[in-house]
């Protein structure tokens, strides 16, 4: 079996940060090694390594993206499927994520389960599933041994709105209730008041205008839910965290733990890049998702719980139509969903770690760790130790990366965050302890994901 080793990196460990290097192969991570100290690979056959100089790049695990839509759901098809999609994540130094069994009113747990797997077949990144559970939730939970004891998923998607979705409060108590008596169960919750939507989209009606689907879901759409919600863990003890959270009264919920449980927010780069003002005229249609960009006020109130620690997880709810589904569209008929799975990880470096004195540990947990740990995949992934899965990415912190069409690799056929420039640039991906990524080319074979059963 090859081994490699990486030399001269500032490398991002549990224990902090040192400079030195890895040794690893396909089984894993077989040495951290600290130059000050004499090399930790001692007994191995040097002649049988492959060494990399690191240039005093930084080393960091590879990134866990915990949502993402690579197909899957809906008329309107998503424009990255498991393969292209994964292919735009290794180029951004994600080697990990987390999509979603989505069943159909006539499915099954097993049906959804094997059609996912089958979907997933060609992914070159490792990959996880949460189950959703949809109006018919009493008939998915008879399969519930399936689910996780055959299957190995214990994670579990609510939605407060959509057809075929839309849970009450009440039914999410229900859910919470049934499942409380496992801790290795999470929930991830699209929390929105269905009721308040349906409310103000009959006092609007129906426009071209984006600007309304920020008018017609408000902060309090999102917020009203969120703080039920986080009543709910209080009362019934889950492990819970809220989808693509937005708005500040949201965020301030982590100065109030609940007593009992866990209770997490993840949010997007496109909340902390942009704000309700692209939603305005001609090219607003391509700012599209639910819940809709907020206002400056809130996406500052994003950054600063992100920079205190309490915000702790960086997903991106990556589900891009093609520019040919939304122009035109109303706000009512547009499918909502933009890119961001490539970006993430040097979004997060520059804007965090360059600009606003994010420590490297602290990038680290925001793009890896924290997910892992939430996610039951720690320590095989998240980090940077012996045993570990040999998934690293070395980040250039002195190159530069322009965001859009010219760098892409996946199937999209615009970004919104065309023309962006970062600091720092991925130099270097391996997933699994290969070269998938050069700094110019993904080198990934289709299909050489793994399903993380936990």
């Amino acid at each position: 079996m090859c081994r490699t080793r990486i030399v001269n990196a500032r490398v991002v460990t549990p224990q902090g940060v040192c400079y030195g290097g890895v040794v690893f192969d396909e089984g894993g991570i077989i040495a951290v090694e600290d130059a000050a100290s004499e090399c930790c690979a001692a007994g191995l056959d040097d002649a049988s390594l492959t060494t990399v100089d690191a240039d005093g790049a930084w080393l960091v695990p590879g990134g866990i993206d915990p949502h993402v839509h690579f197909g899957g759901f809906g008329d309107i098809p998503i424009a990255d499927d498991f393969r292209t999609g994964s292919f735009g994540a290794l180029a951004g130094g994600t080697t990990t994520v987390m999509d979603f069994c989505e069943p159909t009113v006539e499915e099954d747990a097993r049906a959804v389960i094997a059609r996912r797997m089958a979907d997933a077949s060609v992914s070159s990144v490792d990959y996880a599933f949460h189950f959703v559970l949809s109006e018919q939730y009493r008939d998915l939970l008879r399969d519930l041994a399936y689910i996780e004891d055959e299957c190995g998923i214990r994670d579990y998607k609510l939605f407060t709105v959509y057809g075929n979705t839309t849970l009450s409060l009440d039914d999410v108590r229900e859910i919470f209730m049934r499942l409380a008596d496992d801790p290795r169960r999470t929930f991830l919750i699209h929390a929105e008041d269905a009721e308040l939507v349906a409310c103000l989209e009959d006092e609007l009606g129906d426009s071209t205008d984006m600007r309304l689907l920020a008018e017609t879901r408000p902060d309090a759409v999102e917020f009203r839910e969120v703080e039920a919600l986080h009543g709910l863990v209080a009362e019934t003890g889950v492990r819970a965290c809220i989808a693509h959270s937005t708005c500040a009264e949201t965020a301030a919920l982590l100065d109030d733990p609940p007593a009992r449980g866990e209770f997490e927010l993840e949010t997007c780069p496109h909340y902390l890049a942009f704000t309700s003002e692209k939603l305005a005229g001609p090219e607003g249609a391509r700012f599209t998702m639910v819940p809709p960009l907020r206002s400056a006020a809130d996406q500052a109130a994003l950054w600063d719980a992100i920079l205190s620690g309490k915000l702790r997880i960086l997903s991106t709810d990556h589900c891009p139509y093609h520019a040919r589904y939304k122009d035109g569209a109303t706000y009512r008929t547009i499918p909502n969903g933009v890119d961001g799975v490539q970006w993430r990880m040097i979004y997060a470096f520059s804007e965090g770690v360059a600009k606003r004195g994010l420590t490297m540990p602290q990038f680290v947990d925001l793009t890896s760790a924290n997910a892992a740990h939430f996610y039951g995949m720690w320590p095989r992934k998240g980090c940077i130790a012996v045993d570990s899965d040999a998934d690293l990415v070395l980040i250039d912190p002195a190159g530069t990366t322009v965001l859009g069409m010219g760098e892409n690799v996946s199937a999209i056929d615009y970004s919104i965050y065309e023309g962006m420039e970062m600091s720092g640039r991925i130099a270097r991906v391996f997933k699994g302890g290969r070269e998938v990524y050069d700094g110019e080319r993904v080198c990934a074979e289709p299909g050489s994901g793994r399903f993380l059963a936990r």
